[in-house]
């Protein structure tokens, strides 16, 4: 199978799960914003969001390397196993004997148990999922992604609608989905056989820890870019605000999900042996291709963005359509900058990641705390699109000498001139916007036309 139709068809199987879970979960927004109400809504954001901030923090960012270290066919799969679990599980004591000073944060105040509860299911569950794909289980690894959906569905429909639990609900039906899907791959896959304490050696941790810990604080890092705007809204508008901040991030997070879709395919396709030049020619082949869809994905989003706010959350949330189309674009850069990190990944440097993704994260802080109190939750949004916007510019000028990846720059910044103009004719409620913003569309798709058609041909030759 050529390397187009491979990763195609691995990205196919991935979004069956990962793409088709999510969502699901987004077609939810209306009955969890018909069941908490935006304050409600907004503590339970907080709590996950900090349970996301502890997860790579308690792993040491393991999972990650055991798909960067599983793959390798001279490496020993139940040392890099073994490892990776014992890494969580050690993480998850530390987070234990650092209870007491956790307990001390005002909204984690009779959640700390279910927060830890959400980390340890989280962490667990990753490296197993991950550690399938390494084993060749793609399919099992699809199924994971559906069977955790169906599970966490389910859980939330009892916890939060039978059972009225609602902040607790919301946040244990995820970690008891987490759980059982947890359990199935292991025992699925017989990843039991590759449990075992022998094959753990110092050389293997020591190398897994060396590629590992440099992505924790990107991890936080990028924390900082995606969610810090939350903690200062809470402290500056208050929990209400930052729950229709929350909605308004649902909608351009679709977006995000198909990226992260597409990266759990590109990663198996961007590991595989090839030659500098041919690696270099597909990997601008499918940037090529990546920045296609982004784009014009994103600028389908921002055309509906009310419309879709109007059928996906409660009444009470409308207003939060208005962050949409920034956090769009943002999100846009935020995908474009992820493929490039995936340079990182080939080259096994995780440090660059970790330097991008900190400069992001200065911005993001400089410009959450002098935009915020100017112009609230929209200062938020814009915040968040100049992080991002950083992040991908340093990334593909840091990149360059390491793979060299075309792409053209008219393009981009026309299409980006274009999300722009269509966030400008909303905010501003020009007459006809819609007329006008589904012109852009339409020149965001005929700029990349050739792009696409040009993918269709590569994937679908013999």
């Amino acid at each position: 199978m050529n390397p187009y139709r491979s990763l195609a068809f691995n990205t196919f199987l991935f979004g069956l799960s990962t793409f088709g879970s999510r969502f699901l979960n987004f077609l939810l927004t209306p009955f969890y914003t018909r069941i908490l109400s935006s304050a409600e809504y907004g503590v339970t954001d907080l709590l996950i969001q900090t349970g996301n901030l502890l997860i790579p923090i308690a792993s040491a960012s393991i999972a990650n390397a055991v798909i960067r270290y599983g793959l390798e066919r001279s490496g020993d799969k139940s040392g890099v196993f073994t490892t990776a679990l014992l890494v969580d599980l050690a993480g998850f004591v530390l987070l234990l004997a650092l209870s007491p000073l956790l307990e001390q944060i005002s909204f984690l105040s009779g959640y700390l148990w279910l927060v830890l509860l959400y980390v340890l299911a989280a962490n667990i569950h990753s490296v197993c999922n991950q550690f399938s794909r390494t084993m060749g289980h793609v399919r099992l690894f699809a199924l994971d992604g559906i069977l955790r959906t169906v599970l966490a569905i389910g859980f939330n429909l009892l916890l939060l609608a039978v059972l009225d639990l609602g902040i607790t609900g919301y946040v244990l039906s995820s970690a008891l989905a987490d759980c059982l899907s947890t359990l199935f791959v292991f025992l699925r896959a017989g990843q039991w056989r590759y449990l075992r304490l022998s094959s753990v050696t110092r050389p293997c941790a020591a190398r897994m820890l060396r590629y590992s810990i440099p992505l924790v604080p990107a991890a936080l890092c990028g924390w900082i870019v995606n969610i810090s705007d939350r903690y200062l809204i809470a402290f500056f508008l208050g929990s209400a605000a930052t729950g229709l901040y929350a909605v308004a991030n649902k909608i351009p997070s679709v977006l995000l999900t198909v990226a992260n879709t597409f990266t759990s395919a590109w990663q198996l396709s961007a590991l595989a042996e090839q030659p500098k030049e041919e690696k270099e020619r597909f990997f601008s082949n499918v940037f090529a291709v990546y920045a296609a869809l982004a784009f014009l994905a994103a600028s389908g989003v921002i055309w509906t963005a009310q419309l879709s706010t109007r059928l996906l959350a409660a009444p009470e949330y409308y207003a939060s359509w208005r962050y949409v189309p920034v956090l769009t674009v943002a999100t846009t850069f935020a995908c474009l900058g992820d493929f490039l990190s995936s340079v990182y990944l080939v080259e096994g440097r995780s440090g660059g990641s970790l330097l991008t993704t900190l400069l992001g994260a200065v911005c993001n802080l400089a410009g959450n705390a002098l935009l915020i109190p100017l112009w609230g939750s929209m200062g938020a949004a814009l915040s968040t699109l100049g992080s991002y916007l950083l992040i991908f510019t340093v990334r593909a000028v840091h990149t360059r000498p390491m793979l060299h990846i075309r792409w053209s720059l008219p393009k981009f910044a026309l299409s980006s001139l274009l999300l722009g103009l269509q966030c400008l004719m909303m905010e501003l409620a020009l007459p006809w916007w819609p007329l006008w913003s589904g012109l852009c569309c339409g020149a965001v798709a005929a700029i990349h036309f050739r792009s696409l058609w040009s993918a269709a041909g590569r994937v679908l030759r013999l």
